[in-house]
């Protein structure tokens, strides 16, 4: 056994590692090698500059701090990876281990923007925790100017917190896992079970490693998509345009809302720049559909190809499927989510007409500017308007898109279309008689109903409980502006009618916890904190209760 008894073999390195790693008795993996191998080169090198060259050592390190930079970030990965693996063999609640990844998190973000040169004149704890929180939860909302207080530094710290919060730290953790071990254990399968969403223990390694080759892919060509339609003459140089580029790509795959620009998309040219809109809002949608849909869909596409590649190429009979390649909850998710867009798309053109659309002159652009702001509040939180001109019928629909959210096992928040849909679903069903929820030809199990109602109930104490506090602390503020911020902070949206930065500290606070609670989710934090029953083997006799 090493340090900490950490087994040796995952212990900081040691000569005998090195031949370990390299022996054909062993597996070896490439992030295994690499945690040797670089901080191997690295030392040779700043060796060589500090003996060669009229510099001390420090100013050897400065000379090569990239990769000095990528050492350390490699040993702190795998370190984390280790921590996180060893919490799977404790008697532990998968859903307290998942909110304790996200709280550690967010505490270690806090301590980064802390940095001196993660800010241009420094910020208080409270203001880091905030924006730590926000960035971590993948929300958005802001208490100081995100593009103009954090430096460069400070930004890729806020990028890479919105990163590691829109995937989630033990999808990484398992990512990182299948290099460092090869494999991954029962224990880590049932604790990210829940968060990918998956109905079975099996293949959770591969999809963990799906889930992030698709995220850095998607992002990446999103980023260069969104490079090549940026207004010309915007960005007065090469690497800013690239880092806006990649910044808001993975600020909208994660739906995390945060921009480098003070108005956020609504400034200056910005806000004409359609094409731009158009990505954002797909990597929006993309990231907020969740990932067991997206492959679904790709399982369905590849089959469809394949069947008509078959028939009109190859010339071969029509084959019948026999296997339901989309599942239930794709059917519910894609039709929840296309009605929601079109429904706020026709809304926000109809409301805003003679208000934030009045500016833009062409319908093709009022209507890219109404699918936005139908799109947006969907957990995303960018704003192609004035949000503190919208009129107030807009205002409502917007807290309704917001409250609603995403879809289960994306990188966005709210208490998920499924959710929504199936709770719809049983007020038709209670309505006409029918003692089950069916769809299709399928019946909805009754414990996700209960678990459906339960997630509303849980949202609307958080929230109701939020405003009841800000509102208590802050009485010159108006009602509509604090309940639009609180059910942004819990959705993860991000979106605000510009009452954030003029907060107190109590009302940051509060907005701190909802935020938290609406990223882990207020159902899998009570599941955490309260001891689960397996099973009651009895049964009471039943009495009926009077509802209505």
């Amino acid at each position: 056994m090493g340090s900490f008894g950490v087994p040796r073999e995952y212990d900081f390195f040691t000569g005998f590692e090195l031949y370990r790693v390299f022996s054909p008795n062993e597996k070896s993996h490439l992030l295994n090698i690499l945690r040797l191998v670089l901080p191997s080169i690295t030392f040779v090198i700043i060796l060589i500059a500090w003996l060669l060259e009229p510099v001390t050592l420090f100013g050897a390190i400065v000379q090569f701090e990239v990769l000095f930079f990528l050492n350390v970030l490699l040993l702190l990965v795998f370190e984390f990876t280790i921590y996180i693996s060893r919490l799977y063999t404790r008697a532990l609640s998968p859903a307290f281990v998942f909110a304790s990844s996200f709280a550690v998190l967010i505490l270690s973000g806090t301590l980064l923007l802390k940095l001196p040169n993660a800010t241009v004149q420094g910020i208080s704890v409270l203001d880091a925790l905030f924006t730590a929180t926000s960035a971590v939860s993948v929300t958005g909302l802001a208490v100081v100017d995100t593009g103009t207080y954090f430096t460069r530094m400070g930004h890729w710290i806020i990028l890479g917190l919105i990163q590691l919060g829109g995937l989630g730290v033990l999808t990484l953790t398992t990512f990182f896992a299948y290099f460092f071990k090869g494999s991954s254990s029962f224990q880590e399968d049932l604790h990210i079970k829940d968060f990918l969403s998956s109905e079975t223990l099996g293949g959770l390694l591969e999809l963990s490693i799906k889930i992030v080759v698709f995220t850095l892919g998607i992002e990446l060509a999103a980023a260069c998509l969104v490079f090549f339609n940026l207004p010309e003459g915007f960005f007065e140089t090469l690497d800013d345009r690239l880092f806006f580029s990649l910044f808001h790509a993975v600020s909208a795959f994660c739906n995390a809302g945060f921009s480098t620009l003070t108005n956020g998309l609504y400034e200056g040219p910005m806000r004409f720049s359609y094409n731009v809109h158009l990505a954002i809002a797909f990597l929006v949608v993309t990231g907020g559909i969740g990932f067991n849909i997206v492959f679904n869909i790709f399982v369905y596409a590849r089959f469809k190809a394949l069947s008509w590649y078959n028939r009109f190429v190859l010339r071969l009979p029509k084959y019948h499927k026999t296997v339901r390649l989309v599942t239930l909850n794709t059917k519910i998710v894609l039709y929840t989510t296309g009605a929601l867009i079109l429904a706020g798309t026709v809304l926000f053109l109809i409301l805003e007409q003679k208000h934030t659309l009045a500016e833009h002159p062409s319908w093709w652009g009022k209507l890219v500017t109404s699918l936005f702001g139908s799109i947006t509040p969907r957990t995303a939180g960018f704003n192609t308007v004035n949000m503190s001109e919208l009129a107030v019928p807009t205002v409502i629909i917007t807290i309704l898109l917001m409250w609603i959210g995403a879809s289960p096992g994306s990188t966005g928040g709210g208490i998920k279309t499924s959710t929504f849909a199936l709770a719809s679903l049983n007020i038709f069903t209670t309505a006409s008689g029918k003692n089950r929820v069916e769809l299709g030809s399928r019946e909805v199990p009754q414990h996700s109903i209960n678990r459906a109602f339960a997630i509303i109930s849980l949202s609307l104490i958080v929230i109701g409980i939020g405003i009841l506090l800000i509102t208590t602390v802050e009485p010159g503020l108006d009602f509509m502006h604090i309940a639009f911020e609180v059910f942004s902070a819990y959705s993860t949206v991000g979106l605000s009618l510009g009452i954030t930065t003029g907060l107190s500290d109590f009302s940051k606070f509060v907005l701190i916890f909802v935020m938290f609670v609406g990223r882990v989710g207020s159902l899998n934090l009570l599941i955490g904190m309260i001891r689960q029953t397996k099973s009651l083997p009895y049964r009471y006799p039943q009495e009926s209760v009077l509802i209505n």
